[in-house]
């Protein structure tokens, strides 16, 4: 008995160094997941240059819009913003052809509607993209109330040119609770229910569905390609 006792206590602790093996290795490999998609620390070179106004990014007088709905504590937004974004922004941002704009949303609950406010109140100083950016190089676990103050100063802290103390006092102006408005309306307009949601057209007044979730960069090339010939 006492040795069928021993084999088992020692089976037993195997299984269990199996176990916490598993776990670790699981959580190291979600976390070098993560940091291969870390878009923010780029973000400067990226559209250094480019004209920025509010939402929009690139020159206003484009051919075509690109629209995305995006939530700053969607995991996907924070993917397309990594891998498809940046060669977007170099091929046909940078040249005039498409001007992008960034359509905030709070589908994921509370911490994603204090994310936005400060974000829109970047958009007063230009820095929107820069700042929505810099957010998804710090986002934290859906809903964990992670978007404290304390938080949001350090993301807005760390984007070049915004006067972080003036963006935190703005989330409540008048303006940001009619950006953020105009945007509910838009989504409320055009069904969207998931990020991220892209949309093309000339306008915020035609535009057609490109896709939802994370799109590739040649994939999405094909759609602008298309758009681009519309308007010729």
């Amino acid at each position: 008995m006492s040795r069928r006792f021993t084999v088992l206590s020692a089976l037993v602790g195997v299984a269990a160094a199996i176990v916490v093996l598993a776990i670790a290795v699981s959580s190291g490999g979600g976390s070098s997941q993560r940091a291969a998609h870390v878009p923010g620390r780029d973000v400067t070179r990226i559209i250094r240059g480019i004209p920025q106004e509010g939402l929009r990014l690139g020159r206003p007088d484009a051919p075509v819009l690109l629209v995305e709905f995006a939530d700053p504590q969607c995991p996907f937004c924070r993917e397309f913003a990594a891998t498809s974004w940046p060669t977007i922004v170099q091929k046909y941002i940078r040249t005039g052809k498409v001007r992008m704009e960034l359509r905030l949303i709070d589908i994921l609950g509370a911490d994603s509607t204090r994310a936005n406010r400060a974000l829109q109140a970047a958009a007063l100083q230009n820095r929107m993209w820069d700042a929505s950016m810099r957010f998804y190089d710090a986002q934290g676990q859906e809903n964990t109330g992670y978007v404290t103050d304390r938080f949001l100063r350090q993301v807005l802290g760390g984007v070049r040119g915004l006067d972080a103390a003036r963006a935190m006092r703005d989330r409540s102006a008048p303006q940001v609770k009619e950006a953020l408005g105009a945007v509910h309306s838009l989504q409320s307009r055009y069904a969207v229910s998931s990020t991220p949601t892209l949309m093309i057209g000339t306008d915020v007044t035609d535009l057609r569905p490109v896709s939802e979730g994370v799109i590739g960069p040649e994939k999405l090339a094909q759609v602008i390609n298309a758009a681009l010939l519309r308007t010729v």
